[in-house]
């Protein structure tokens, strides 16, 4: 089959578009995305298959919505001996029109002209061949499937040896054995046409001599029941007569059980009432003596809670006194801050009146001193590399002595504070040092750690502190190595010579930027006169105002001591501020609790009232006494009443109330069953006396004689049919197994070819495993093999590909299809595009190829293609 020309006209979004095709080659038809590359597929297979009136879904997506005109299809194409020109328009006016051109010239135009392409196209094209060579966008990594083309079959077999010269009647046989085994089963193996009718004729006839059968054993099994039943009913009235005696004396034992019951249910009631007194009277009792115990313990509990409300005022007056000292210590911080943040201010201010002056002096330096510039910014290097402060380092160390300063508050506020008083001279011995203290003096210190404290010869105190004490201590300590590892890291003893330290460093850094920008300033733009210029100019200014007499670097040092003395106040005030915090906290708590306990006393006290006038009242209705007595009455009342009722259950037991009971029911039941049973076995019998009736005019056994008759007459129909299709079926299984044979002899001319252009892709080592239906399963390079779904798309692609035109090349010349492919190789790199350039080229010039594509430059190594470009 040959593509020569095809023609289309208002066919989706294409308004016309006629392309002459090579008669064989490669030919690359390139254009945009939706400029209608897969339209021309698509195209081509509605005009070979649908007719200009299908209403199918397929056909009414292809009519243009930009006007209302039938989309036109036309094609001149050559399949074996005929070469023709067929046109189709859908949709409105539909028409179809064919010309044959050779082997001789014809004109058909409607279903004729329809139906004449159909069995040319069915004579001469193998339509699984022209399917499976197609490479469509959607599957391209799809593995090709060529197991059902007759035309690569037939080339095979040639290829394999199983055929020199093809005669045309090689598939006459099985295709003769084929129709004969349709006549009896179908393609999935199920029996059809003759062998059904047969097989269910057979079943039909079974099923009515067993129906036949079936009412006929009917008729005798009626003749039977209706004997059966007649006994049944003499023999059930019989044991109805003895059942009725027994149920009269049944009935009277019951009758006596009845009247002794009676007597035990009025005995049970007189017991009940006298153990309801019972208890009503012993519960009276014990509510009285637990309500004497309530009381008791009601006193006891006040007792206990007026001893909590008062230990609770206690705190809260010392949570009181604690947040009132807290609150003044707050306020003395906020007014250091404020005091603090005015010499902050005042020293800013002397710095900023000095601004012009040192300008001033900073100009006479850089004239004075242009030469020594240089020299003065080594020695300051020199000097600043001798200093270990840094900025990140200072900060650590103020943030340090910080945290001291606040752990050092928490710990004085937390510890107990100690005042010694000495009446008389006297030497202690405190923590390991001697404190003499004469007549009269004070001696007092803070306890955060244990502390001994001794006086020789008289006495040796100890005082340990708890635990907030020591963790404010812990804290203390903490924070105190910390700053010591900063300080230590900086080579100062303490932090006022770290700050020393660093305001030396920041003054040289100050200096050393000064000289480096003097340098840089007479070097470049400025001009040495100018300068002079501006200093005589500065100089002027001096003179007619006085100069501020504070010298800068203390307004400086000031400035910078009383930044440094702000921040201490706010970190103090900050302190201050979290202690009142939690002195508030904890005065709200004790309040809390103080009016907790207060409340609980007067709750407590309340119930301790009411139990007590309950009691009162109580005993002054009914004493505890009379309680007492009125118990022990109602308790032999209820002894004498319990007697009486267990005397009459004994008799009502010895008369076996039980069995009595049991054998009434099963007497009532058993006569109740056998009048039952006598009236449904007499409705039965009258039943079957009905059935024997009719069944003696329906002539049963004369239908069970002719479908015995038809079963014969199936069964032999059966049984002839039967060979035959088993024959059929076995001569195709034969042939089918020894044509399975012959296909996988030719396996390996398929392989050849397709390890043959592979090659050229993939290098020498290239091997592919192909299964009977011709499908590829493996691919190994170098040794190395792989199956073919775990392969990456872009090796899928290219297989396919050479599959297909593997395929082509195999196939007689008379049987050879276009090879289509849509767009493929996009998952290529560069150097497998060059090498499947040439397996185009090894292999276009046997057949037909037709490559779409939006990337012509994928397609530029196919040496002999030719390229058609289309436009919008």
């Amino acid at each position: 089959m040959r593509l020569h020309r095809l023609v289309l006209t208002n066919y989706r979004g294409i308004t016309h578009r006629e392309i002459q095709f090579p008669d064989s080659g490669v030919v690359v038809v390139s254009g945009a995305n939706e400029i209608g590359k897969s339209s021309m597929i698509e195209a081509l297979d509605l005009l070979l298959e649908a007719k200009d009136r299908s209403t199918k879904k397929e056909v009414k997506q292809v009519k243009p919505t930009h006007a209302d005109v039938g989309a036109e299809i036309t094609a001149e194409i050559t399949t074996g001996p005929f070469r023709f020109v067929y046109h189709k328009r859908f949709h409105k006016r539909a028409e179809t029109h064919l010309t044959v051109l050779e082997p001789r010239r014809e004109q058909l135009t409607g279903d004729e002209a329809h139906d004449r392409v159909r069995a040319i196209l069915a004579e001469t094209v193998d339509t699984d061949l022209w399917q499976a060579q197609r490479v469509l966008q959607a599957a391209s990594t799809a593995p090709v499937d060529l197991s059902g083309c007759d035309a690569l079959s037939r080339a095979l077999d040639v290829a394999a040896g199983e055929a020199v010269q093809l005669s045309g009647a090689e598939p006459l046989l099985i295709d003769r054995i084929n129709a004969e085994y349709l006549r009896y089963f179908t393609p999935t193996g199920r029996p059809t046409g003759e062998w059904a009718a047969a097989t269910k004729r057979l079943r039909d006839a079974d099923a009515e001599v067993a129906r036949c059968a079936a009412a006929v054993a009917e008729v005798d099994d009626a003749v039977r029941t209706h004997a059966t039943l007649t006994a049944d009913l003499a023999r059930l009235a019989e044991e109805r007569a003895a059942a009725v005696e027994k149920l009269a004396a049944a009935r009277k034992a019951a009758d006596e059980v009845a009247a002794l019951t009676q007597q035990l249910k009025q005995a049970e009631v007189v017991a009940a009432a006298a153990e309801a007194t019972l208890e009503a009277s012993v519960a009276a009792l014990t509510e009285r003596r637990r309500l004497r115990a309530e009381v008791d313990e009601r006193a006891a509990a006040v007792a206990e809670l007026e001893t909590a409300a008062a230990q609770a005022h206690e705190e809260e007056l010392t949570a009181k006194e604690v947040h009132e000292a807290a609150e003044a210590a707050a306020d003395a911080a906020r007014a250091a801050v404020e005091a603090s943040q005015a010499r902050v201010d005042a020293a800013r201010r002397a710095v900023e009146q000095l601004s012009d002056r040192d300008e001033a002096d900073r100009l006479a330096r850089r004239l004075t001193k242009i030469d020594s510039a240089n020299a003065e910014i080594g020695r300051l290097e020199r000097e600043l590399a001798s200093i270990a402060v840094t900025d990140a380092l200072m900060r650590d160390i103020e943030t340090a002595a910080a945290a001291v300063e606040l752990a050092a508050a928490q710990a004085e506020l937390a510890s107990a504070h100690i005042e010694v008083v000495a009446a008389a001279d006297v030497e202690l011995q405190v923590g390991g040092q001697t404190v003499t203290l004469p007549a009269g003096a004070t001696w007092s210190a803070n306890a955060t750690t244990p502390t001994e404290f001794a006086v020789p010869g008289v006495l040796t105190a100890r005082v340990v502190p708890g635990a907030p004490a020591s963790d404010t201590q812990a804290k203390l300590d903490a924070a105190q190595q910390v700053l010591s590892d900063a300080l230590a890291a900086a080579k100062v003893d303490d932090v006022a010579s770290a700050r020393t330290l660093d305001h030396r460093r920041r003054e040289l850094v100050s200096a050393k930027d000064k000289l480096t920008a003097t340098v840089h300033g007479l070097i470049g733009d400025d001009d040495v006169e100018a300068l002079r210029a501006r200093l005589a100019e500065l100089s002027s200014d001096d003179g007619s105002e006085d100069p501020p007499a504070t010298d800068p670097r203390r307004a400086r040092a000031e400035l910078d001591e009383a930044t440094a003395a702000h921040r201490k106040a706010v970190a103090d005030c900050e302190t201050h501020r979290k202690v009142a915090a939690a002195a508030t906290k904890r005065l709200g708590e004790r309040s809390t609790e103080a009016a907790t306990a207060r409340e609980k006393v007067t709750t407590s006290y309340a119930e301790l009232v009411a139990r007590r006038d309950r009691l009162h009242q109580q005993r002054a209705t009914v004493s505890d006494d009379d309680l007492l007595v009125k118990a022990e009455a109602d308790m032999e009342k209820a002894r004498r009443a319990t007697g009486l009722v267990a005397d009459l259950g004994g008799e009502l037991a010895r008369c076996a109330p039980d069995n009595v009971a049991a054998a009434l029911d099963e007497a009532e039941r058993r006569v109740d069953t056998l009048t039952r049973r006598h009236d449904e076995v007499a409705d039965e019998l009258r039943v079957v006396a009905a059935q024997l009736k009719v069944y003696g005019t329906e002539g049963r056994k004369c239908q069970l004689d002719a479908a015995e008759t038809e079963r014969e007459h199936a069964e032999a129909e059966y049984l002839r049919v039967h060979r035959r299709a088993r024959a059929a079926q076995l001569l195709r299984s034969v042939m089918n197994r020894h044509r399975d044979a012959t296909r996988q002899r030719y396996v390996d001319p398929f392989r050849d070819q397709v390890e043959r252009l592979g090659r050229i892709v993939f290098g020498d080592t290239f091997e592919v495993e192909i299964d009977p239906q011709l499908r590829i399963c493996s691919r190994t390079l170098s040794g190395r093999t792989v199956p073919y779904e775990s392969l990456s798309g872009g090796a899928k692609e290219q297989l396919g590909i050479v599959a297909r035109l593997a395929g082509a090349a195999l196939v007689a010349k008379e049987d050879s299809v276009p090879v289509v492919i849509d767009d493929a190789l996009g998952f290529t790199d560069p150097d497998r595009l060059v090498k499947m350039g040439a397996v185009f080229d090894a292999v276009g010039g046997d057949g037909q190829v037709i490559v779409l594509t939006c990337s012509p430059q994928r397609y530029e190594s196919v040496g002999a293609a030719h390229h058609i470009e289309l436009s919008a």
